[in-house]
């Protein structure tokens, strides 16, 4: 990796001060002063997933477990939001938007549009598209999902024990030896292969395993997503992307309706891209799982068939 030189930091530094202040006006036009930048992307979260807790707040804001309480208690006490508690596990609240809550969230949704509106009327579309594409890029750059080597990864469907026991072997390093998991999840991941297996495909970079992902059908209109895992030597090239993509091509052109996937919220990267591909969260669970406090969680994505 090359080093920034001395130009290109102070480019940068100047670029976020002036990022810094245009932003601070934007908000200082949309922003109710009774709630904080924080609050609001608190309120975003619970408005988006249907099965938000206060546990998936702190780890999707990475906030305070203190924090997020006292905010949530406030905001019940106001009638922003109320708690709906979980059939399958007692100790775990969904929160929801109460109406009130709703009309808040809407009318800041609202005054944002307008502000954006606002400030770039006087600006070309050919100029809006521009400001798009870079912002685009930068997302890209810094989360490091672009796709330059993409041209390396080759994906195959077919497979051998040979590669299965690969498979198995990368997830007991990620998930035993990285995350904490006891030796009991290797007897679980081994049973999963015990399934009718319909497709896996695996992922390589100059012909060495890069990653891979399987299928499992649940019924004639549910796919199951297993084993998805990038190897760390090929993070960064896109390999997750492609794998999560050629599983989606897969199940349209087979006349799936819905592809589902089970995770747990600790696993923040694969999460965005589940959700970058349009998978919603449908069902989470707080639970004791393999020596670990986990929040399993059930993610589905409605296809639309060929």
């Amino acid at each position: 990796m090359a080093q920034p030189n001395l130009s290109i930091i102070e480019g940068i530094r100047n670029f976020n001060r002036f990022y810094f202040n245009y932003q601070s006006l934007f908000n200082q036009y949309v922003y109710d002063e009774s709630l904080s930048l924080v609050e609001i992307r608190m309120l975003y979260e619970i408005n988006k997933i249907n099965t938000c807790t206060a546990r998936v707040l702190q780890e999707q804001l990475k906030l305070d477990k203190g924090y997020v309480s006292k905010v949530l208690k406030r905001f019940e006490n106001e009638n922003i939001i109320y708690k709906v508690k979980c059939e399958q596990d007692s100790r775990v609240f969904f929160l929801h938007l109460t109406s009130e809550g709703k009309d808040i969230y809407q009318g800041l949704e609202n005054k944002a549009n307008q502000q954006v509106m606002k400030l770039f009327e006087d600006t070309s579309l050919s100029d809006q598209q521009k400001l798009l594409e870079s912002m685009v890029t930068i997302e890209k750059i810094l989360t490091k999902q672009h796709t330059e080597d993409e041209s390396a990864v080759t994906i195959r469907d077919h497979y051998t024990d040979d590669d299965k026991e690969i498979m198995i072997e990368k997830q007991r390093e990620f998930y035993i030896d990285n995350c904490g998991f006891d030796d009991e999840f290797l007897d679980y991941l081994r049973n999963t292969f015990e399934a009718e297996i319909e497709k896996i495909w695996i992922a390589e970079v100059d012909r060495a395993f890069a990653g891979c992902i399987g299928l499992v059908k649940k019924d004639d209109q549910t796919a199951q997503l297993r084993w998805f895992i990038v190897d760390p030597s090929a993070r960064g090239k896109g390999v997750g992307m492609k794998l999560l993509q050629t599983i989606i091509n897969y199940c349209q052109k087979t006349q799936y309706e819905k592809l589902s996937l089970e995770t747990v919220s600790q696993l923040k990267t694969a999460r965005r891209l589940y959700s970058k591909f349009g998978f919603e969260l449908t069902e989470a669970n707080e639970q004791l799982m393999w020596g670990q406090d986990l929040v399993e969680e059930l993610w589905e994505l409605k296809l639309q068939n060929d």
